[in-house]
């Protein structure tokens, strides 16, 4: 399941949207990222991001703030800005942010027509209730769009999610078990006992945890996995430098699922593709238009 191969697809009809926007409307989608300190993946994300946007006419503006110099409060003056600002259709805190930060507090802060990333009470009351609501969260929205494209089947199968983050595992979670999808979703993480039994028993397994147990190198291994199963690694931790990796171990999982995504490559550019449907969407909404029409 090659979400860059995927990504490119799409990138026409992302670009033209973004095109009818300007030439019709006069309004240039754009996005601000705010990252907080110097973690590498997330880095790695936003420069994706960044150039992602830039490639679709989109404006992009990144806010760097050191962990040293974070606080809730200045994060907060941060947000309060960029939502007064007219030129900014979507805004996003990139996670993770350092301890003692009100994450909660910051994703409430954020204008509910600039939360692109869905982590806001409007968006999540949204989908937790089984429907769009203004967005859905750019990691699940991506993973729809590539089991949509693959036609792996969802209704009425069993789908393990792996993961309790705000922004993946558990809108995850909510999404294939909820009114946007019809699976059965048992929603689990690394401390679930009978981890293996649990993914060895489902059609789907969407693993975000982006952690390894301390005696192996991947968390999901081939004899977890039911023969032609779909799995979808999200993970995505540091291992060397410029080196990544996910959850799962490609090469052997490979052998026995039916799909799967690599990794890098698979859910990380699906998920900037989200992203920019949402920044799009925003600037829609912004003028009264209904949401664009997306494969999803």
């Amino acid at each position: 399941m090659d979400g860059r191969k995927l990504s490119e697809l799409l990138k026409p009809q992302l670009r033209a949207h973004a095109r009818e926007l300007s030439d019709r409307y006069g309004v240039i989608p754009a996005l601000a990222a705010i990252m907080v300190g110097d973690n590498a993946a997330s880095a790695q994300y936003v420069r994706n991001k960044r150039k992602f946007a830039e490639e679709l006419g989109f404006r992009s503006e990144i806010i760097e703030i050191p962990a040293a110099d974070a606080s809730t409060e200045r994060l907060l003056e941060t947000i309060a800005r960029l939502n007064a600002d007219e030129g900014i259709t979507g805004i996003l805190l990139q996670l993770p942010v350092p301890e003692g930060i009100d994450t909660f507090r910051l994703f409430d802060a954020i204008d509910a027509d600039k939360d692109v990333d869905a982590v806001g009470a409007a968006s999540v009351s949204g989908f937790y209730r089984g429907h769009w609501g203004s967005f859905i969260p750019c990691t699940p929205r991506g993973v729809l769009s590539l089991l949509d494209h693959y036609k792996v089947p969802v209704d009425g199968r069993r789908a393990a999610v792996i993961g309790r983050s705000d922004i993946a595992g558990k809108p995850m979670a909510i999404i294939l078990g909820g009114r946007l999808r019809n699976a059965t979703a048992t929603w689990c993480h690394r401390y679930t006992r009978d981890l293996a039994d649990i993914c060895r028993e489902s059609d789907i397994v969407v693993s975000c945890a982006g952690v390894t147990p301390p005696d192996r190198p991947f968390l999901i291994t081939a004899d977890m996995i039911k023969p032609g199963a779909c799995v979808i690694d999200v993970g995505f931790r540091r291992i060397g430098r410029g080196r990544f990796a996910g959850d799962v171990d490609f090469e052997g999982v490979a052998q026995v699922a039916g799909w799967i995504t690599p990794n890098p490559g698979g859910t990380g550019p699906m998920t900037v593709v989200a992203l920019m449907q949402n920044v799009i969407d925003a600037a829609r909404y912004r003028l009264g238009l209904a949401r664009a029409d997306y494969p999803i």
